[in-house]
């Protein structure tokens, strides 16, 4: 994967959770069908791969 592409994934990544963020803010009625310990759980490996999709163009192979 080239530089110019994992920068565009990664900020695709974070404006999709910022959209989801404020859809999630004016919808609390909404909720997902597992606990929230699982939740908690995607959310971090996706804030984790959109960082190292940041990160890693700057690191030299």
């Amino acid at each position: 994967m080239t530089k110019k592409y994992s920068r565009i994934i990664a900020a695709i990544m974070l404006i999709t959770a910022i959209v989801f963020i404020f859809i999630a803010l004016n919808n609390p009625q909404a909720s997902f069908p597992w606990s929230n310990a699982i939740t908690y759980i995607l959310y971090g490996i996706y804030v984790f791969l959109m960082i190292v999709l940041f990160i890693a163009p700057f690191k030299k192979t």
